[in-house]
């Protein structure tokens, strides 16, 4: 049986440490926008998985707080959970 799956859009996001809470505030305050996890090999970054129907949205929010200086840098890599 052939499933046919979607995944998520991956982004990564450098942040300081004093916004880190705000930005994951922002975005756990927007239902079903996107799902976030803290970088374990360093905390000022953000692992964002996002639904491909959600991207402008999500992209909105993240050039706003990037101009606002709360977001240092944002880009989209290859989703890492895509099995090879």
């Amino acid at each position: 049986m052939k499933i046919n799956a979607q995944y998520c859009l991956f982004y990564r996001i450098t942040v300081t440490i004093q916004t880190t809470w705000f930005v994951v505030g922002i975005f756990r305050n927007e239902d079903h926008l996107a799902f976030e996890r803290t970088n374990e090999e360093d905390n000022s970054q953000l692992d964002f998985f996002v639904p491909e129907a959600c991207k402008d949205d999500f992209l909105g929010i993240v050039s706003a707080l990037h101009a606002q200086g709360h977001i240092l840098s944002y880009q989209q890599l290859t989703n890492p959970l895509i099995p090879l």
